[in-house]
């Protein structure tokens, strides 16, 4: 007979092999109490019990009990041991072991513990009538009486191989003198029924010992049994979750705690995950992970997650075929599965194949088994609850799924039969069957010519099972048989055609799980043949060339020659042309439309896409119901229709395609193997529809339905890749909607799962970065976590490389790359991130059609981008340009559609900057209609309603300070608040939203003059100021307002908001960032600190002010100083963290002062090829990991403060080697602060002479005099600058009455020519002025002690801790620090 594969139409989202493992890995945490040797058995009561049993085992004693000295005194003789005797236990037995078991047993073992070595006995079967088991074997005991041997007795729930222990029945802990005197006396262990339950399992145990001369010279003496293995030897891991998730089942089964039932779940999924495919293991894994989902089933009540407990059991029973002693149990517990269905759904074909399953079971177990009387027993039952409303014939069902009485005794007709018969159904228990059968078939019999017919159908069915379970082994040995089958087959035989095709088949099953370019070439010219051999009119030509078509299809794939793409239209229109009278011509019109599906892909030509949904409807329409390929071809319209709508937008469009994949999943029967790709396609439309209208239950539709698909789809499918990375996005974009932390980490697990399963090379593998890479985004933007956005640039960037040129998914890539660039811009400021979004839009842009949908969110994005670099840089084009771009969007977006809100407010941002700019009433009032707008069409659960208030609230507040119309303000308080309120606590916007609140209170204290307002917006200053999370950027804005507002009033809470705003600054100036941006994010904070070392001062705090100086003054390079003091510390205490901590500081240093280099310097310089951008990457990266040293190192006791500023007690030190004078200049007052290493406090000396305007004024003044005398034209300059009452020594005799004859005095330095050493640290204008030449130079001066130097000698400093003393000099030397001085002028 001759079998011609149907090839399925190409699936635009069908996904590649994968053969890793997706479950996620054992934490080893405990899941559950298990049961311990403190729950052991309860021996009863007995007349012979000796005091010690009833001390080991806690029996309770009766009255008439025997006293130890009595019982020893009746035995004594028994309890003496010669010194060369030894004692054996030769045979144990088991009452009733089976007695009240909630579980079907395999078989049953003892387990005997001692002196640090288990003995394990026979697993071994018990039938129905068995009152005992028995167990016979040596297994010597210890030679002490009063040593402890431990009894286990456990169920096996599969005989061989077994996995785990099994359930434990009963454990016994007793001494071996115990043992001893109950053999003696004949007297068996006796238990009480455990855990209050009425019947428990096994109520006694007796023990045969046997007592004889030592053995070791005895070479006729029985052998012991060998120890099974240490007591103290670990488990591996799949036994141990396997042990565990027995242990929570039984737990459940006694007491019904559904955590129980939940543990054992989650301990037999790891134990599957960790079970490889070819595992012996692997199908007892599978089955208790099924029974224990089946058990959860029944108690959720839930008929849709039976398909989980379903293809685990049939997958199970794949690999237990006939013969195998646990193939009747698996048998069983799938039909108990097909029963529950029948009781849901009342489908007579569930009912049916459940009879057929136990009638399978009952024949392969023998009589009397628990198997046996199970599957009666279950078809008894069954019986009795069936009711049958539809059909009047339920014989009729069974018989259509039995193989019939006249095919029974012809393995060669059955096996047909069955394979047939999973074509039709798809299920995997008669495929194995007919394997099984047609294996016997063709082993039977010596080769000749006529048996090709077995060999070719075997080699089918193995295809199939391949198809099915993904065992590369069935794919070799298909392809093997069929070229055995064409070997066999004469030339010019009518089936020779077939075997080829066939084998052209399996070539290409194999091509597509290893990627082999032989494989394809030879399954290309094995078709050629096929076709040739073929005449042009026999019916079988069709078939060939749609295979032949779809083959060449793949190549074209593979290389994208499109002369392949032609060849195959060309090939499958000629096969839809022979077959026009043909059954398959839908089959071929399938192929064909698919085909020119890829051509649209290839060219974006729409009469080809408009070509491949007619075709495919064609297709459809010939399809009889019913038709197994139906479904495919269905899908495949389905997914055509979606890609028209993708590219051209008509909601009408996605309409259809969702109404057509329901119906294709609605086609498809349970537990089929195809179901899990229809439901990925029907999840992935859904969760488009969502993204097209917002609609929240088409979100959740997908998210169920996908999740669905993964569960349902086999371990190491090809497709689980697509699914995962499917349900991760659509995780993602409910988190997206609802904000929820939980979706997020989902998604990111889910997607990281999927990413890692994808190999470098796979052809989905851009995918997989692109959606794991926006989740990581995703989190950066809820999180604010640095590394999060860094990995995300990287993988996207990746993802873009990846995608080749002319791809669809190409400018979506680069898209979703600009937005990770603009994040990382607006968390760090680095240009080149900007520019580099910028032109990665712009490619994007060029690449989209002008009708794709598409089009509008590139140029929402690029328009966002210009928008940004103008409020960067200024440039007036960049603003025009992104006020166009966004127009130009909306014009694109439908009014209905979902991002329509996104693009609104990105509009009236930019007319709203425009208005501040230009002044354009018309571009504030467009800019409000634009908020509005977005502020309507928002759903009223999405996540970033909050911005769409907080924009039109700008937009308000900004026209009523244009126009001072109340009612806006008003308007814009109400926003605001809303904003806030709608944002949670921790989200990074919260900051921005408290300081819009803030600036719209104090609006209106300006308005109306009500003080509560100002102290309203304080307390929302402060909130914004010291939230732990968001941009850096907005934090401190929040805290210069916060200052403001406080020193308007003379707030109490002045000095805790410069605290908040000096606390902030080392985050401005990021230690990742270049040396020069670095010093311009610091910049916006000198102003603060000068101004806050006054308040302090103001306030009576001197010793406040030094720390607030030396922060603010040495933000980055003074915590790579204070590492040479302390790493001695660190080392002692953490050497490893210290080694870590130094080699990071050294790299991430290299990598700074790489940065700095000029482009020609780099690129002459640069090793490896690495560009300036992955340096700047690298150097990042390196801050980040230091970053989270650090937060390491500040956890370990003692070492809160590491690398932190130090107060004032610890800083005083620094100034060992003479007074430090802290110089600071404010708009209020100018001071010196001395600090010396001896006193305790800082001596404050007021410069009343001095104020901001005459420091700044004498600085310009040295300005002048030092450009004269640069210009070399020092005489004639020099004279004009003393004519105007410029001179030096006017400046150096302002800078000694006011400053340095002040300090001098304080310091008691009255005797010139003792010269002690001091360090003037200065600060704002005071930095440029040469303090160290001070003095009065007119000659009536010349005499010492006019002069600075006459009684120190001057040094500077950048910073107190720059002079304190490392504790190890060599330490010191670190080579390679470089200052970034925090307070210039």
């Amino acid at each position: 007979m001759l079998f011609t594969f149907p090839e399925q139409a190409v699936d635009g989202t069908r996904q590649t092999p994968s053969t890793s493992n997706p479950y996620p890995q054992h934490t080893g945490q405990e899941q559950g109490k298990e049961d311990k040797p403190g729950s052991e058995d309860q021996p009863q009561d007995g007349t012979q019990f000796s005091g010690s049993v009833q001390e080991q085992g806690k029996e309770k004693q009766s009255d008439s009990e025997d006293e130890p000295r009595d019982q020893s005194s009746s035995s004594g003789s028994a309890m003496h041991l010669d010194e060369n005797e030894e004692m054996i236990i030769t045979n144990i037995r088991a009452t009733d072991v089976a007695l009240g078991l909630r579980r079907l047993p395999a078989g049953f073992y003892i387990m005997v513990c001692h002196s640090g070595l288990e003995w394990r006995t026979e697993n071994k079967p018990s039938s129905v009538n068995d009152d005992v088991v028995e167990w016979s074997g040596s297994i010597p005991l210890p030679s002490g009486l009063s040593a402890i041997v431990r009894l286990e007795l456990y169920a096996s729930f599969e005989f061989w191989p077994m996995l785990g222990t099994g359930e434990c029945l009963r454990k016994l802990t007793i001494a071996v003198e115990q043992v001893l005197d109950r053999n003696a006396n004949g007297v068996p262990f006796t238990f009480f029924a455990r855990d209050g339950i009425v019947v428990s399992p096994c109520p006694s145990i007796f023990v045969t010992i046997k007592r004889s001369k030592c053995r070791r010279s005895d070479p006729s003496a029985p052998r012991d049994l060998v120890p099974f293995r240490s007591t103290t030897e670990p488990r591996d891991e799949l036994e141990d979750a396997t042990n565990k998730g027995h242990g929570a089942l039984s737990r459940y089964r006694k007491h019904g705690g559904k955590k129980d039932l939940e543990r054992s779940i989650t301990a037999f999924e790891w134990a599957l995950g960790a079970c490889p495919p070819n595992h012996p293991c692997r199908a007892a894994a599978q089955s208790n992970l099924a029974m224990a989902k089946f058990i959860l089933c029944q108690v959720e009540d839930r008929d849709v997650s039976l398909e989980v407990p379903l293809g685990l059991f049939r997958t199970a029973l794949v690999t237990r075929p006939v013969g195998h002693v646990d193939r009747p149990s698996t048998l069983i517990h799938l039909a108990m599965v097909h029963f529950a269905r029948f009781e849901k759904r009342r489908d007579e074909v569930e009912g049916a194949r459940g009879e057929a399953l136990l009638r399978e079971a009952m024949e392969l177990s023998s009589t009397g088994s628990h198997e046996n009387r199970a599957a009666a027993f279950l078809l008894r039952l069954h019986a009795g609850r069936r009711v049958d409303p539809v059909h009047a014939s339920h014989q009729s069902l069974v018989e259509l799924h039995s193989p019939s009485p006249i095919m029974d005794d012809d393995p060669r007709n059955l096996g047909v039969h069955l394979l047939r018969r999973f074509q039709r159904f798809g299920d995997l228990a008669d495929l194995q069957q007919a394997i099984a059968l047609l294996q016997r078939s063709v082993r039977s019999s010596v080769w000749n010519a006529r048996d090709h017919v077995e060999l070719g159908n075997l080699g089918i069915a193995l295809w199939h099972r391949f198809q099915c379970l993904g065992e590369l082994s069935d794919l070799e040995d298909a392809i093997s048989t069929l070229r055995d089958a064409v070997d066999l087959v004469p030339h010019g035989h009518t089936y020779k055609p077939g075997w080829l095709s066939n084998l052209g088949t399996s070539y290409i099953a194999r091509y597509k799980r290893f990627g082999g370019v032989s494989d394809l070439e030879d399954a290309i010219s094995t078709l050629r043949v096929a076709v040739n051999l073929i005449s042009h009119g026999h019916h079988d030509k069709p078939d060939c060339l749609s295979n032949l078509g779809v083959f060449l299809r793949f190549r074209f794939e593979r290389f994208g020659q499109l002369s392949d793409l032609e060849d195959a239209i060309s090939t499958l229109t000629d096969a839809v042309d022979l077959g026009s009278s043909r059954p398959n011509k839908a089959k071929y019109l399938n192929n064909l439309g698919s085909s020119f599906g890829m051509r649209f892909e290839r060219l974006g030509e729409l009469k080809d896409l408009e070509e491949t949904i007619s075709t495919l409807r064609d297709a459809v329409a010939l399809y009889p119901h019913g038709h197994p390929d139906k479904p495919d071809c269905l899908g495949n319209l389905g997914l055509s229709i979606q890609l028209r709508f993708d590219r051209l937008g008509q909601l009408s469009d996605l309409e259809d395609s969702i109404s057509t994949l329901r119906e294709v999943v609605n086609l498809i029967p349970y537990g089929h193997t195809d179901r899990p790709r229809y439901l990925g396609n029907l999840g992935n439309s859904l969760a488009t529809c969502f993204q097209r209208l917002g609609k929240l239950s088409d979100l959740e539709d997908a998210i169920s339905t996908l999740r669905l698909a993964v569960d349902l789809c086999p371990l190491g499918h090809p497709s689980k890749l697509g699914y995962l990375r499917q349900l991760g996005d659509s995780v993602g974009l409910r988190f997206r909607h609802l904000w929820q932390l939980s979706d997020l980490e989902d998604a990111i697990l889910i997607l990281r799962d999927a990413d890692n399963l994808t190999p470098r090379g796979h052809p989905d593998k851009p995918l997989s970065l692109n959606s794991f890479g926006n989740s990581l985004r995703a989190r950066f933007e809820r999180v604010g976590e640095l590394s999060d956005l860094e990995r995300s640039v990287s993988m996207l960037r990746d993802a873009a490389v990846l995608t080749p040129h002319g791809h669809p998914q190409k400018p979506l890539h680069l898209t979703h790359l600009n937005i990770s660039l603009i994040a990382r811009f607006n968390r760090l400021g680095e240009l080149s991130d900007l520019e580099e979004a910028i032109s990665t839009l712009r490619d994007a842009l060029e690449l989209t059609p002008h009708d794709h949908p598409h089009k509008a969110f590139c140029l929402h994005s690029l328009g966002n981008s210009f928008f940004i670099r103008f409020r960067h840089l200024g440039e007036p084009r960049d603003l025009e340009n992104a006020i166009l771009m966004s127009r130009d969007a909306i014009d694109l977006t439908p009014h209905d559609h979902l991002q329509k809100h996104y693009r609104l407010n990105g509009l009236g941002n930019s007319l709203i900057t425009r208005f501040m700019h230009l002044g354009e009433l018309s571009d504030l009032e467009n800019a409000i209609l634009a908020h509005r707008g977005a502020a309507d069409l928002i759903p009223h659960s999405h996540a970033k309603r909050h911005d769409c208030f907080a924009n039109l609230g700008i937009s308000l507040i900004t026209r009523f300070e244009c126009l001072e119309k109340l009612s806006d303000l008003e308007d814009a308080i109400s926003l605001f608040s809303n904003a806030v309120n709608l944002t949670p606590h921790g989200h990074p916007d919260r900051p921005r939203h408290l300081t819009d609140l803030g600036m719209s209170f104090v609006s209106r204290f300006k308005r109306l003059g009500e003080l509560s307002d100002l102290e309203d917006a304080i307390t929302l200053y402060s909130l914004a100021a010291s939230t732990p999370v968001g941009p850096v950027n907005d934090r401190f804005h929040a805290s210069q307002k916060w200052i403001s507002c406080a020193r308007h009033i003379r707030h109490r809470s002045l000095l805790h908001a410069y605290a908040t705003a000096i606390a902030i600054l080392p985050q401005l100036a990021w230690v990742g960032l270049s040396l020069k941006h670095r010093y311009t994010e610091l910049k916006q904070g000198t102003d603060v600190v000068r101004e806050a070392a006054a308040t302090a001062l103001d306030a009576g705090l001197p010793e406040t002010a030094v720390e607030w100086l030396e922060q603010g003054r040495s933000i980055v390079w003074g915590e790579l100083f204070q590492l040479r003091s302390s790493h001695e510390e660190l080392s002692s205490a953490h050497p490893d963290h210290a080694r870590r901590l130094l080699d990071l500081s050294a790299a991430l240093d290299s990598a700074g002062a790489t940065r700095e280099k000029s482009l020609p310097t780099f690129l002459e310089q640069a090793q490896d090829s690495e560009t300036l951008q992955q340096v700047a990457d690298r150097h990042r990266m390196l801050a980040i990991k230091r970053d989270k040293l650090l937060q390491e190192i500040r956890r370990f006791p003692g070492f809160k403060r590491f690398l932190l500023q130090k107060d004032f007690s610890q800083l005083r030190a620094s100034a060992h080697s003479g007074p430090v004078v802290f110089l600071n200049a404010a708009e209020s007052r100018c001071d010196a602060l001395v600090v010396l290493a001896d006193v305790d406090h800082v001596i404050h000396v007021p410069l009343p002479k001095f104020n901001f305007q005459r420091s700044t004024g004498l600085r310009n003044v040295l300005g002048k005099l030092l450009h004269g005398r640069d210009m070399g034209s020092g005489d004639r300059e020099g004279g004009q600058a003393t004519r105007r009452g410029l001179s030096w020594e006017s400046l150096l005799s302002a800078l000694w009455s006011g400053v340095v004859k002040l300090v001098l005095d304080a310091l008691a330095f009255s005797d010139p020519g003792d010269l002690s050493r001091i360090f003037w640290c200065p600060t704002g204008p005071f930095v440029f002025l040469p303090f160290h030449a001070a003095g009065l130079y007119g000659t009536q001066h010349s005499s010492p002690g006019h002069k600075v130097f006459d009684f120190v000698i001057s040094s500077y400093v950048p910073t107190l801790s720059i002079l304190a003393q490392p504790p190890n000099p060599r330490v010191a030397s670190s080579s390679g620090l470089r200052l970034l001085v925090g307070s210039g002028g």
